[in-house]
């Protein structure tokens, strides 16, 4: 029940009660669970619609009691002294730039406050509708004129960057809480009239811890009932496949102008609703919009179609839609598996509730779900099993150990046990007590977050040309790193890509994985996966150990929008090792997307240099094809992957963060010299400087035999034996000695820092505000 809090349920007057008792069925179990706001006594379905009933106050504090009942219905009953009556908030909010009064009737609404304020404790730059820098106070308190009524009122309050909790205030009670939203916007809160005083009202907004900075204002009050003010009519939409089977679905609307309109009444069980934004796992999912034009889109994550329809919603009316969807995408013997998923219950941030994970996993066809919230190990598969979606995924329990260097998401662990150790700095001793805790698989997220020079390789001063890190672990124990997060910023599609080919180049084996990172119901979950080779394409019985040595041998492809195989040879795919024969490697490369991705060029990467491309002709319909190639390798052994980049996603059905989509392979390691198995670079550089020495004149002669990657490697440890304190002046004689011919000494001898720092700087800290997206 942590996903539930009084603020977030919209309130309905008792007489309702009469009507929703009957339908509870089957026994009554209950949990308690106590915060401070004042409450009375509450009845809730789970599409969060509160009844008032009449009880004396206790004392300050409230009880939330869960009483279970059937799916159709189950109730919160609330204890408390020190307020007169339940209010709350609707799940929903107004998109930047939207203004409520005209989204229904002005007449129906009345401004209370105009201004917007800086509340909070620190200065920042830039904020959004001309508020001061310098912050005006810690809470804001203004009167106004109303009227108690026995009818529902709804202030619309436009607020932006709410991190924590701010009580709402009326008459000196507390009725609700800001919505947590970075996003600037008006947000609607529904307010029982009761709370209203006949002449001059008083409303505050005040935070219960003073360190989070906001802007706040423009409050503005509906006077008549919602669904009349906003002149709301119905939709109800069906999803089916193509054999007509209802099946879980992200629903889209847009309005004439190509915003996310509210979504209103949504919420339940079966669905998780944002602006413009419905997920359902119902046979027909209804929602309420104010009356006018609207596009609805539905899909299912990157393997399915796409369909859309225009409706014109009436006011008190009902619009009915049905829509098929296609499996576009064949992925027989993969399955798709996110990686980084966050739900604001436990992350504390963001805002995706558990059941609203749950459903949006089913939405958007991922099938391999590993819950990573923040240093908790939270099992998915109780809530999941009771919501009736564990036919749609396999849900594994996982942890995103958040640490002062660095974020490592790691499973499968036992929800029951004590979450690893994360206030270590030792990236080595940190990977292992997480291995200690029974994880199999260690993932090392987005590693160039929060920017290129903050995140982990910046700080440890990756080279991205021959691997080396300045400072930090000295050796890399993950298995893995995210080479697509789809909620990070990186505009290069191939910038991570370089990072990790310089590491694989020094003799790291380490693999890449796809993820979403989502912690948001409207950022889709899935958006970035891992496809993970399995023996059941039944989403429900996938095999876990079997998942995670596939992932831990490289066995998996990545994807944002763009699924990949690849074979090598005859049948050697990811993670097998290949013999070369005669220098000539036969690559065969599938691409395949829905009809809503367009993929544009692919490239065959031969430690790390790419061996070939191929640009994909743009084509109505899914891609679905293979590519051929033949590519030359070096003299000696090497490893090779594929890269596919296609267009962004611009429309807001599946809106890419990045300008682009993709797909990876991981490596097949080349064995190329006719010994047995597969020598990365740089154990081959120290071959070579085994035979040859480190004379420069002879070490020149050896680079000419050899592919860059070796080559630098080659170099690397020749630097690496000058002293230290001498170590940059020492090199550079070294490469002034070898001639200008050696260019690849000249492009390594530009990437090292002059002079070379001993140790790492310690982190910088970053500003509270404005702050990069939490992770």
């Amino acid at each position: 029940m942590a996903d539930f809090h009084p603020a977030d349920l919209p309130v309905i007057g008792p007489a309702a009660v009469g009507a929703a008792v009957p339908r509870m069925k089957g026994a009554c179990a209950f949990a308690v669970r106590s915060e401070v706001l004042g409450f009375r006594v509450g009845l809730s379905t789970r599409s969060r619609v509160a009844i008032l009933l009449d009880a004396s106050p206790l004392d300050s504090d409230y009880s939330m009691i869960r009483i279970s009942a059937s799916r159709s219905l189950q109730c919160l009953v609330f204890l408390s002294l020190g307020s007169p009556l339940l209010a709350g908030v609707l799940p929903v909010a107004f998109q930047t730039g939207s203004t409520v009064v005209d989204q229904g009737d002005p007449r129906a609404t009345i401004t209370v406050h105009e201004a917007m304020h800086h509340l909070g404790d620190s200065k920042v730059e830039n904020w959004p509708d001309g508020v001061p820098n310098d912050p005006e106070g810690k809470q804001l308190e203004f009167s106004f004129d109303a009227k108690r009524s026995d009818e529902l009122r709804c202030f619309v309050i436009r607020h932006h960057h709410v991190d924590n909790d701010w009580d709402i205030l009326l008459n000196g009670k507390k009725v609700a809480l800001l919505r947590r939203r970075n996003e600037l916007g008006d947000y609607l809160y529904p307010i029982s009239g009761r709370a209203f005083v006949d002449g001059k009202n008083t409303m505050a907004i005040v935070p219960r811890k003073p360190t989070d900075d906001i802007t706040v204002g423009r409050v503005r009050l509906y006077v008549r009932p919602l669904r009349e003010a906003l002149r709301l009519g119905v939709v109800e939409v069906r999803v089916r496949d193509e054999a007509q089977r209802a099946i879980p679905a992200r629903i889209t609307i847009t309005d004439e102008h190509g915003n996310l309109p509210e979504v209103y009444f949504a919420d339940s069980d079966s669905s998780a609703a944002r602006p413009g934004i419905v997920y359902t796992t119902a046979d027909a999912q209804r929602f309420e919009l104010p009356a006018g034009k609207y596009q609805v889109d539905v899909s299912r994550g990157s393997e399915w179609s796409r369909a859309s329809a225009n409706i014109d919603v009436e006011a008190a009316g009902t619009s009915g839609l049905t829509l098929s969807l296609r499996h576009e995408v064949d992925t027989t013997g993969f399955v798709a598996a996110d990686t980084h998923i966050h739900t604001y219950e436990f992350s504390g941030h963001g805002d995706a509730s558990l059941v609203e994970r749950l459903v949006t996993l089913a939405g958007e066809g991922v099938e391999l779900a590993i819950s990573t919230d923040h240093n908790h190990n939270i099992d998915y598969r109780p809530e999941q099993a009771r919501l009736g979606l564990s036919e749609y995924y396999t849900s594994v329990v996982g942890n995103e150990v958040t640490t002062s260097m660095g974020h490592f998401n790691a499973f499968p662990l036992d929800p029951k046990d004590k979450v690893p150790e994360h206030r270590l700095a030792d990236w080595i001793k940190v990977v292992d007590g997480i291995r200690a805790k029974g994880a199999r698989v260690v993932i090392l997220n987005h590693p160039r977050w929060p920017d290129i020079e903050k995140g982990p390789f910046g700080r440890f001063r990756l080279n991205r040309l021959s691997g080396e890190r300045a400072s930090g672990p000295r050796r890399l124990t993950f298995d893995a790193m995210e080479l697509v997060n789809a909620t990070t910023k990186m505009e290069d599609p191939l910038f991570l890509f370089r990072d990790w080919f310089a590491l694989l180049n020094h003799g790291e084996t380490v693999l890449a994985v796809g993820s979403s990172d989502s912690h948001t119901v409207g950022d889709p979950v899935g958006q970035g996966r891992t496809y993970v080779p399995s023996k059941t394409d039944d989403p429900a019985r996938i095999d876990v150990d079997a998942a995670c040595d596939a992932f831990k041998k490289g066995r998996t492809t990545i994807g944002m929008g763009i699924f990949c195989d690849l074979r090598v040879g005859e049948d050697a795919t990811c993670g097998d090792t290949f013999t070369v024969l005669d220098r000539r490697v036969a690559v065969r490369l599938r691409v395949a997307a829905p009809s809503w991705v367009r993929p544009r060029l692919a490239h065959v990467f031969v430690n790390g240099v790419s061996k070939a491309s191929r640009e994909l002709a743009g084509a109505d319909g899914a891609t679905d094809t293979w590519l051929d190639f033949e590519v030359e390798t070096a003299p000696h052994d090497g490893w090779l992957v594929c890269v596919v980049t296609g267009d962004p996603i611009r429309e807001p059905f599946w809106k890419t963060l990045n300008g682009y989509t993709l797909a990876a392979t991981n490596p097949v390691w080349l064995d190329v010299d006719g010994t047995p198995g597969y020598s990365n670079p740089l154990a081959t550089a120290e071959q070579l400087l085994a035979r040859v020495g480190k004379k420069p004149e002879r070490v020149a002669k050896a680079l000419a035999r050899v592919d860059d990657a070796v080559a630098i490697q080659a170099l690397s440890l020749v630097r690496t034996s000058f002293p230290r304190e001498n170590r940059y002046e020492a090199f550079a004689s070294f490469v002034d000695a070898m001639g200008p011919d050696v260019s690849v000494a000249q492009r390594y001898l530009a990437t090292l820092v002059e002079p070379e720092p001993a140790k790492a700087e310690p982190a910088k800290t970053a500003p509270a505000k404005p702050r990069p997206a939490k992770k």
